[in-house]
């Protein structure tokens, strides 16, 4: 009886300190207020809008969804900026159908925890923690609405991990254009009702949220090499691992592998992260944007040795463009997943956004003198004008004759060409005239740049 009695108030206490919390689920995470060890951020307190810190503030979230009358994939993309501007946009993966809606309203955003309400001109939006019967938040549960001209978005999301502290505490600097405090819920079981393209039905599927504030600024609009700019990942495996991948690129298109220009962040099924700077990204292809002209990098592997990972990422659609005035727009998309983590196979979905945009290689080639014999050797330099460490181009070198090119040298890494003249144009003595045309291309051949020499003229030996 004793032991019985001492059992029933050991539950009741624990009954008790679970109520003070909001919770009635004993994970270590899911209750308000929560603060991550080593993080200074705290929720629900910072997941509502920061007064007096400058510059920008934005709400995210991506959903991978799958109707349940159609039975369609759907990729769906909602963002709410403290600039008033919100971006939605639908993807039918099944029917290859990409809807863009990004439009401007007035953002009510609350303080101390996330309810934001954003008027348009389709309707009111909604993004907030939802309440419980009793009008308390529930920890890390979340409402959507979005509407847009015939097509809307209502969701409910819960969270199944614990909050990720992006390098580990949360805050981090954004090249030379600032800091941010920043935090991701990698883990979203979303169920709710999506409208497309004149079919409503129910979904389901996962989602990924991302909050960001601070004193820094990016910005999808060129305006010269003003901003810096990025290629993000948000990568959820089916095995319960999550990454992110940033890449930074500085105003002279470099990627400085530093902690303020991109890392990986790894997100154990268990809650356990690892973060580093340390990692080869390589771009597999390109594509360029018919509607915005802008040139993106569109295929993907990523290898860290460190963390074991080994994957390649490919785009489900190309047509993925968020919509701009201004020409604004830039790539936001569903991304497939296959690869290895710690030596065993792995897949999943993940979401792609690119800021990062590629230019034509302008190629300069160094002068040469006029005149030549076949007996001597030339040697063709050059460089590239504008330089991209996302795009690593090769070279091919032609000779060029009567307007005929004559194929020398392809998919060189170098940036000189050595020949004998004799070798390419033969041992005949008539006089002839020549150029040489150097071409520069990306891994794919989608992005070309060319230069060719002024008129050489060979003259007889004497």
């Amino acid at each position: 009886m004793k032991r019985s009695v001492q059992l029933m108030w050991a539950l009741l206490a624990l009954t008790f300190s679970l109520s003070l919390f909001g919770q009635d689920d004993p994970s270590g995470w899911k209750f308000y207020p929560y603060q991550d060890p080593g993080s200074e951020i705290v929720f629900p307190q910072d997941e509502g809008k920061h007064n007096g810190i400058p510059n920008m503030e934005w709400w995210y979230s991506v959903m991978h969804l799958r109707g349940e009358t159609s039975g369609d994939r759907y990729a769906v993309l909602v963002t709410h900026f403290n600039n008033h501007i919100r971006l939605f946009t639908v993807t039918n993966l099944d029917k290859k159908v990409h809807t863009s809606g990004a439009t401007m309203g007035f953002l009510n955003s609350a303080s101390g925890h996330l309810e934001l309400s954003h008027r348009t001109k389709y309707g009111k939006d909604i993004f907030r923690t939802k309440r419980g019967e009793d009008r308390k938040l529930i920890p890390f549960e979340y409402e959507i609405k979005t509407h847009h001209d015939k097509m809307n978005l209502s969701v409910q999301l819960k969270s199944r991990k614990r909050p990720m502290m992006v390098a580990g505490d949360g805050y981090i600097a954004v090249g030379t254009s600032g800091h941010t405090w920043y935090y991701s819920l990698t883990s979203l079981a979303v169920t709710g009702e999506l409208e497309h393209q004149g079919l409503r039905e129910k979904v389901t599927g996962i989602g990924w949220m991302d909050h960001q504030w601070g004193p820094f600024i990016i910005s999808p609009f060129e305006l010269g090499r003003t901003f810096e700019t990025y290629e993000w990942f948000c990568v959820q495996l089916d095995n319960g691992i999550e990454l992110m991948i940033s890449n930074i690129y500085d105003r002279d298109y470099n990627l400085p592998m530093t902690e303020n220009y991109g890392a990986v962040e790894l997100f154990y099924s268990n809650g356990e992260g690892r973060h580093t700077e340390r990692r080869e990204f390589k771009r597999t292809g390109y594509w360029r944007d018919p509607v915005s002209g802008h040139t993106m990098s569109m295929g993907w592997e990523l290898k860290v040795p460190e963390l074991n990972v080994d994957i390649r990422l490919t785009p489900d659609m190309v047509e993925q463009m968020v919509q701009l005035p201004l020409n604004g727009s830039f790539w936001e998309g569903s991304v497939s997943v296959v690869g290895t983590i710690d030596g065993v196979a792995v897949k999943g979905k993940a979401f792609g956004e690119l800021l990062h945009r590629f230019e034509k290689p302008e190629v300069e080639i160094a002068t040469l003198k006029s005149t030549w014999r076949r007996s001597e050797t030339l040697i063709l330099d050059w460089r590239v004008k504008n330089p991209d460490d996302g795009n690593p181009l090769n070279f091919s070198v032609y000779l060029v004759q009567n307007g005929v090119e004559t194929l020398l040298k392809q998919d060189m890494l170098g940036d000189r060409f050595s020949t004998k003249l004799e070798s390419i144009l033969g041992a005949q003595s008539t006089t002839s005239k020549f150029t040489l045309k150097v071409r520069a291309y990306s891994v794919d051949k989608t992005i070309k740049g060319e230069a060719e020499t002024s008129v050489l003229k060979l003259v007889p030996a004497r």
